[in-house]
């Protein structure tokens, strides 16, 4: 059975203070929707759907060497729900597991994405809710579930009574997993009877209730793989999370880091065993460091082979191979 990933990227992202569409922004060198796709790749989605808007163009270029991502306009941005209506009325209706990802959310991990595609077709669920709970849960839509604990809706932080935002922490992280042939028929019942007059996509869920689908909702082990990007000190905090992400896993595999605070390496960089990284370094793009060898300081390599037992440091590399007998000190 087919998957589908719909990436929502249309947003203009304000608070950025940019020109630039808020996902365009970079995280380790990456635009940030690049992350949200590649989550969604690598948890096994065969066909991949961007929603694009604000810097439409822009956004494109992103993926314009992908084959498997294609991009949606919403020329009007009118709420989530509204998003996902432009896919369905673009590509003619959904088949399989139909996953929905925001484009600002680039620490969400392939497993957990995998998990809630896992539940809804276990369950044969029409909706499966990613969740969270956040030590302050402000701003975010609060889980509403009955005595039963099972889920009822979703309600967003401004649509929630007073009591509400007390006493309800678990939150929506804007990630779900819908049955597509259901989302397909049943997408169009969502109004905008709420604060912001949108479609919100969360509505799916009191909706499917209401007809006795079935519903239920995953909750994250780390909320913080579900921290939204919305201003550059978001960006700056989201990227410190993925620099020791990926530091963490080289050390566990065998990589010497004299302080791994001052190290940045990219997703698409690898490093052989016995390797040291040492401050300021940063290895960007398809850059393949083999076994043995010494980086840094203050070495920056973009595109760069370097062959097993070479030393670079105090160099800034790009697009070239390094012999294993090199010692660069430029």
């Amino acid at each position: 059975m087919p998957i589908n990933a719909i990436v929502l990227a249309a947003g203009e992202g304000t608070r950025m203070k940019s020109r630039h569409p808020k996902v365009a922004h970079k995280l380790l060198q990456k635009p940030l929707v690049w992350w949200s796709v590649d989550a969604a790749r690598k948890a096994g989605a065969d066909r991949i759907i961007v929603v694009v808007g604000n810097g439409a163009d822009e956004v494109r270029a992103i993926f314009a060497n992908d084959a498997d991502v294609e991009c949606v306009e919403q020329t009007e941005r009118l709420g989530t729900g509204h998003a996902v209506r432009c896919v369905r009325d673009a590509i003619g209706g959904f088949e399989g597991p139909t996953v929905v990802l925001t484009g600002d959310t680039p620490l969400v991990r392939p497993e957990t994405i995998h998990s809630l595609i896992q539940e809804t077709m276990a369950h044969h669920n029409a909706c499966t809710v990613l969740t969270m709970c956040p030590p302050d849960p402000t701003g975010y839509g609060r889980i509403r579930r009955d005595e039963s604990g099972a889920v009822q809706a979703i309600v967003e932080h401004k649509d929630c009574t007073p009591e509400e935002q007390a006493t309800l922490n678990e939150c929506n992280s804007g990630i779900f997993c819908f049955c597509g042939g259901r989302l397909t028929a049943n997408i169009d019942k969502i109004d905008t009877n709420n604060a912001q007059g949108e479609y919100y996509l969360t509505d799916m869920v009191g909706i499917y209730v209401e007809m006795g689908e079935p519903v239920s909702a995953v909750c994250a082990d780390d909320y913080s793989e579900m921290l939204g990007i919305n201003s550059r000190i978001q960006l700056a905090a989201a990227t410190k999370v993925m620099q020791m992400r990926i530091n963490e896993r080289l050390m566990a595999e065998g990589v010497t880091m004299l302080d791994p605070n001052q190290v940045w390496v990219g997703p698409d960089v690898t490093v052989g065993r016995d390797c040291e990284l040492l401050p300021l370094t940063m290895l960007w793009g398809k850059t393949a460091i083999g076994e043995d060898c010494i980086i840094g300081p203050n070495a920056t390599l973009i595109d760069v082979d370097v062959a097993s037992g070479a030393r670079v440091e105090n160099v800034k590399l790009e697009c070239m191979q390094v012999a294993s007998d090199a010692i660069d000190r430029k």
